[in-house]
């Protein structure tokens, strides 16, 4: 047991930087093969956060722990609503523009309403094709919305950060790309198997150490990055970044290891993490759309609710 839980910690660690290694990696990659800085700042700021979801659960779903890997995606998703959140209101109780509201809110409350649906009333592959579908449709407006705007410098201000701060030839970025991904794969296959080792010491279902120790896991790069940017006055531009995390969770990282798993999701081990994660996602949009601020007060219930969420999980 001790053994099992300590190589899910070294997993979740690994992970963590190992993803962000391959998302710098790539950006450097494809800035010197001169691809538009818009791009590079869609690739770190969406991709980056969601891959270790991504490669967590695909490998879940490949090992025929498909409970496990949809677990995970409702537990990051109620993560980053409620604790992530949380804490942003606690420290800086950060404003958010209405556009971001308007567009990536809207979105994400959109994209996880529909995935609860699709699981819980299809409940076959079709329902995993359906995410990803819905995923390329946003994908297209959002590409559209940012060639409209005159202004993306927030995004293009992380493509000059990564030429900064990584002043790398491209033999050394393809490198570090390519080592970062060898890492994320042997990390979440290890996280794969230890959470299942603990699971079946503890007596618990895969599910439930989804939707707990391993969302919570792979939710840290979101929490850390939170927690630096309400330090550094940018609290605006991670809630946005939330909001895009659980919309790449409920369509792309479902719908991949959906697609993938030789077996079937037992529903009814999760009926009731589905609703808590959309009740929770609409209590988050509420507080920020409310007074376009998350209150102090605000933060203190979404930790709560957070809280409120484990116990629920291993009742």
């Amino acid at each position: 047991m001790t053994e099992h839980l300590l190589m899910l910690v070294v997993a979740l660690i690994a992970i963590a930087f190992s993803a962000d290694r391959f998302v710098i990696g790539a950006a450097r990659t494809a800035e010197l093969l001169n691809i538009s800085p818009l791009v590079i700042g869609v690739v770190v700021i969406g991709f980056g956060t969601g891959l270790p979801e991504l490669m967590t659960a695909t490998l879940a779903s490949v090992h025929d722990n498909i409970s496990l890997g949809i677990g995970s995606v409702m537990g990051s998703t109620v993560v980053n609503s409620t604790l992530v959140l949380g804490t942003l209101g606690v420290m800086s109780a950060p404003k958010i523009a209405s556009s971001v509201l308007k567009r990536e809110g809207i979105s994400q409350l959109f994209a996880v309403t529909i995935f609860g649906i699709a699981i819980v009333f299809v409940h076959d592959r079709l329902a995993y094709a359906i995410l990803l579908l819905l995923l390329a449709v946003f994908i297209i407006v959002t590409l559209k919305g940012f060639r409209k705007k005159p202004d993306n410098s927030e995004i293009e201000k992380e493509a000059e950060e990564v030429e900064e701060s990584y002043p790398w030839n491209l033999a050394k970025a393809i490198t570090i790309m390519a080592g970062g991904l060898v890492i994320v794969l042997a990390s979440a296959d290890l996280l794969v198997s230890s959470a299942s080792s603990v699971a079946q010491s503890l007596g618990v279902s895969k599910a439930v150490i989804g939707v707990t120790i391993v969302a919570l896991g792979t939710s840290l790069p979101e929490w850390v990055t939170a927690v630096a940017a309400s330090r550094r006055g940018h609290s605006d531009l991670v809630i946005g970044n939330i909001f895009g995390a659980n919309l790449f969770n409920s369509t792309a990282v479902a719908g991949v290891a959906g697609l993938i798993s030789p077996g079937q999701l037992d529903i009814q081990n999760l009926s009731y993490e589905i609703a808590f994660m959309t009740a929770a996602s609409f209590v988050a949009f509420f507080f920020l759309s409310s007074s376009r601020r998350l209150a102090k007060p605000e933060g203190w219930i979404l930790i709560i609710v957070y809280l409120a969420w484990i116990v629920f999980a291993i009742r």
